[in-house]
């Protein structure tokens, strides 16, 4: 695979995550991943198989687009980044002052290891906690010298214990910087990390039984339970000479997975100086849901940002809807859906396009169209005809930034929303043969399940950072992205389109599929 587009996957990755996030501006119900760090350990929303930590900034690097937009300041922010030196000086005072010799000889055990990073989300949707599993053979030696220091260090401390095989082991805090504390904990060659205490202690001190299990399996000598974060990834074997970067497609979708039911994760592989893309598919929900979108690409205006066509899970948009009773969605759509982004519209305005079966009830849409968008204080739901016979449903929504107009519309078969009427406009157009479609450029949209183009891509990324950088409120960050983004952003664009395909089908059962990115001319 040409070593160029992951950067692309990435970019589009990203964007999905964030876009979707705005819906629950006009009504749609964003999912919490828990309270404060009411985390299930047992299930990371990403995990990283390195033979490195240290050089994963410089391989993407090897990658003409990441090279061309993050260039080497990339590197450098993760070099000297300040929480990675506050730990640094911090250990190796901890090392001066108890006359240790593994100052940074930890940090290198870490960073220059094989290990398994597993990351789980904020209540915001950014992965913020970690948890970091290593080998080493010197790792009993440190962690004894560790409790000798908790005895009389004021940042590094006994936090706990916890039971593994039998044994007690020991979990030390460390205290590195303002607000931030690790747990680590040791026993015979294994040791595990994690960025936060309340990942595994609860207020009272008591570890949570489900953490404490966890932490246990990764410490424990059994290989198969120091495996637990790889197997729930389908990742049985650690590449041994690059990364395996796996995120659920929960994370890329920000708690909307319906919308790609068949889809479990996207991973991204670094081997002999080339990244490849593989998507993890279960093969049950791909025939439960369709994979054909061919009659999708028709009706999709041409020239999006970033768009994405995968088997929709109907029976579970409860999760998307909240409290809408859209179980009468499963009798009256089939087949996958479309999400796609634009550069003239906005970052949380999507255009999602389904189809509907034969024979269905228009006045559903709108009766679910009022009750999952805007509330008592929005403007009332207005129903409309549009050319060849098409049905819009339309509402005023008041948000921080102003009015808006979410639009439903229903044209034969095509059921179309978007929070931007416009969009729903341009598809309408595109369906009365009055505009272009993705489709037009499609030679063959069979397996095709999704495009990206850079330049639009751009378009919206310029667009939503200025807005969000007013010159007259925010004079030095806006000269700083007019200097720094504005040049990455016109790298970007150079690059062509390009669409996503799934080259197999997995015949049963979850499995790891290879993506093929396909340049399309400008």
């Amino acid at each position: 695979m040409n070593k160029k587009k992951l950067g692309i996957i990435a970019a589009g990755a990203a964007l999905c995550a964030a876009a979707v996030a705005g819906y629950a501006m006009f009504g749609w119900k964003r999912l919490a991943h828990g309270q404060g760090l009411n985390l299930d350990l047992s299930q990371p929303d990403a995990l990283i198989v390195t033979r490195s930590l240290s050089s994963l900034p410089r391989d993407l690097l090897t990658i003409p687009l990441a090279r061309d937009v993050l260039r080497e300041d990339f590197v450098f922010y993760y070099e000297q980044n300040g929480d990675k030196l506050g730990l640094e000086g911090t250990l190796r005072r901890i090392a001066y002052e108890h006359e240790l010799g593994w100052g940074d000889q930890m940090i290198r055990t870490v960073l220059d290891e094989p290990a398994d990073v597993a990351l789980w989300r904020e209540e915001d949707g950014s992965l913020k906690y970690f948890a970091i599993a290593v080998s080493r053979n010197s790792m009993t030696r440190m962690l004894e010298q560790a409790g000798k220091v908790a005895l009389k260090d004021t940042q590094m401390k006994l936090a706990g214990e916890i039971r593994v095989d039998g044994d007690k082991v020991p979990v030390y805090s460390l205290n590195y910087a303002h607000k931030r504390t690790l747990l680590i904990a040791a026993r015979g060659t294994r040791m595990v990390i994690l960025s936060d205490p309340g990942m595994v202690f609860g207020t009272d001190g008591k570890a949570d039984g489900k953490a404490e299990t966890t932490v246990a399996g990764l410490l424990a000598a059994d290989p198969k339970k120091q495996q637990a974060f790889r197997q729930q990834f389908h990742l049985d074997a650690q590449p041994t000479d690059g990364h395996s970067v796996a995120v659920k497609a929960d994370v890329l979708a920000f708690g909307y997975q319906p919308f790609f039911g068949a889809l479990d994760a996207l991973r991204f592989d670094f081997s002999k100086g080339q990244w490849q893309t593989r998507a993890l598919v279960d093969a049950g929900k791909l025939a439960a849901g369709g994979y054909d979108n061919r009659a999708l690409w028709p009706v999709l205006p041409h020239n999006p940002a970033a768009c994405f066509a995968l088997p929709a899970n109907w029976t579970e948009m409860k999760s998307v809807l909240g409290d809408v009773d859209a179980s009468a969605l499963t009798e009256q759509l089939s087949g996958p859906a479309a999400v796609c982004w634009y550069g003239s519209s906005r970052l949380y305005t999507p255009l999602v396009v389904a189809t509907r079966k034969a024979g269905g009830s228009d006045e559903l849409y709108g009766t679910l169209f009022a009750a999952a968008i805007g509330n008592k204080k929005s403007g009332a739901v207005q129903k409309s005809a549009g050319p060849n016979g098409a049905v819009l449903w339309q509402r005023e929504v008041a948000i921080g930034i102003g009015p808006q107009h979410p639009t439903l519309a229903v044209s034969g078969q095509t059921v179309l929303f978007s929070p931007d009427r416009k969009l729903v406009e341009q598809a309408l157009a595109v369906s009365r043969k009055q505009a272009p479609a993705i489709a037009d450029r499609l030679a063959d949209p069979s397996r095709t399940v999704g495009l990206i183009a850079p330049a639009s891509l751009a378009e919206l990324i310029r667009k939503e950072a200025f807005d969000a950088l007013p010159s007259t409120r925010e004079p030095v960050l806006r000269a700083a992205a007019d200097a720094h983004l504005v040049p990455r952003l016109n790298a970007l664009k150079k690059y062509p389109p390009y669409r996503l395909v799934l080259k197999s089908l997995p015949a049963s059962g979850v499995s790891w599929q290879p993506l093929e990115w396909q340049a399309l001319e400008k």
